[in-house]
C-alpha cells in the first residue's frame, strides 16, 4: 500500500485537518451569530450593548447618516449634535393589548445610544431627520468652513 507523503510524514494527516478546519469554521458562525445579537442584523455590538447598524457618507457640503431602526417611531428617537460629535438613542417599548397573552416574541424591548466623532464640524440649525420604512436619514449640512473649497489657478 503506498501512502502520500506530505511535510508533516502523515498521509491522512489533511483528510483530519479538514474536519477540525470545518468545526473551526462552524464555530466562527455561531459565535458571529451571537455577536450580531441572535440573528437580528440590523444591530450590532457597541461599547454598551446593541445598537443599530449605520453609514455615514462625505458627499462634499454634507454628511448623510443612515440608520435601521425597525419598530421604532420618530417619538422612540433622540438625536443630538454637538460641533461635531452625533448622537443617536433610542427605546423600543413593546407592549400586549389588554386581555392577550404573548405566545411567541422574536422582537422585544430595545434601548440603544449610539455616539460617534463626525469628521467635520456641521451645521446642527439645518440639519434634517427623517424616518421612512423603519430607516433613519439624517442630511448634516456641513459649516462654511468645513466645506471643501475650490482654489483657482491663475496664470502668470
Amino acid at each position: 500500500m503506498l501512502t502520500r507523503w506530505n511535510e508533516f510524514g502523515f498521509g491522512d494527516f489533511d483528510r483530519h485537518f479538514s474536519v477540525l478546519n470545518s468545526l473551526r469554521r462552524e464555530m466562527d458562525r455561531v459565535f458571529g451569530d451571537f455577536e450580531r445579537g441572535y440573528g437580528h442584523d440590523y444591530l450590532q455590538a457597541s461599547g454598551q450593548g446593541l445598537a443599530p447598524r449605520l453609514s455615514v457618507q462625505d458627499t462634499g457640503a454634507e454628511l448623510r447618516v443612515r440608520a435601521e431602526v425597525p419598530g421604532l417611531t420618530q417619538k422612540d428617537l433622540q438625536i443630538t449634535v454637538e460641533q461635531s460629535s452625533l448622537t443617536i438613542r433610542g427605546q423600543r417599548k413593546v407592549e400586549e393589548p389588554k386581555g392577550y397573552s404573548v405566545h411567541r416574541q422574536e422582537r422585544g424591548q430595545l434601548s440603544f445610544a449610539r455616539s460617534f466623532t463626525l469628521p467635520s464640524r456641521i451645521d446642527a440649525e439645518k440639519a434634517v431627520a427623517e424616518l421612512k420604512n423603519g430607516v433613519l436619514e439624517l442630511t448634516l449640512p456641513k459649516l462654511a468652513e468645513a466645506q471643501p473649497r475650490q482654489i483657482q489657478v491663475r496664470a502668470s
